[in-house]
């Protein structure tokens, strides 16, 4: 500590000044220090709080986009269901007497059948919370009532005849069922995935020689 004599006989004590103002200093960096941290937790704090806000968003338009693509599913559903119903109806053993008719009812089927896929790959199921997997099983079942249809294009073509055999016959026939169960679902007030996979449930295990052991998976699950 250094002392000097000043005059009249006054003492200056520089040490005592110097370790006053590091003192200072030091409490100056603290509450600048505390200062920021508080800012900074309070921007932490608000930063989460949009993060969740914006997410619970786009969750919330996943599903109403989701709801939007079963609607639309519903409708072109229906029509195709319609034009299903034409076709089978139409007396294969005069297939060339009506295959004009025959041809346009395919042509509509196959061209509603390509729109249903398109909002079926639209869908996001896994963002609807807690009914994601009656939305994903009821995706892959109408993903594969688009491939049965799908499938018989294939063979009308390849075959260029549009005979069919009793089976393929039941299973447009459940097709038909499918479809019109879609459409009166989201004709009620409340939309019920649940119910409307139970509504579905007997026509797929006609379409689908798998779908029992889909539903199998989604039970132990």
């Amino acid at each position: 500590m250094l002392v000097s004599q000043l005059p009249e006989g006054r003492l200056f004590i520089f040490g005592t000044m110097d370790a006053k103002g590091d003192l200072m200093k030091k409490t100056n960096a603290k509450k600048y220090f505390k200062r920021m941290l508080f800012i900074l937790l309070v921007s932490a704090f608000v930063y989460s709080i949009y993060i969740n806000l914006g997410y619970r968003h786009f969750i919330k338009q996943s599903q109403e986009r989701n709801y939007a693509h079963l609607r639309s599913i519903a409708a072109v559903g229906d029509n195709s269901a319609h034009w299903l119903e034409e076709f089978v109806q139409i007396p294969i053993e005069k297939e060339d007497e009506w295959k004009d008719e025959l041809y346009n009812s395919w042509r509509v089927v196959n061209g509603e059948s390509r729109s249903i896929n398109s909002y079926l790959s639209a869908m996001s199921v896994f963002d609807m919370g807690e009914d994601a997997p009656d939305w994903n099983l009821l995706q892959y079942s109408l993903f594969r009532v688009d491939g049965f249809i799908n499938g018989m294009t294939d063979k009308f073509l390849e075959n260029q005849s549009y005979r069919m055999s009793k089976e393929e016959t039941e299973r447009i026939e459940a097709v038909i069922t499918v479809y019109r169960s879609v459409s009166e679902e989201l004709e009620k007030e409340s939309v019920n995935v649940e119910r409307l996979l139970e509504s579905i449930k007997e026509p797929m295990l006609v379409i689908d020689d798998y779908y029992a052991d889909a539903l199998e998976k989604v039970d132990s699950n």
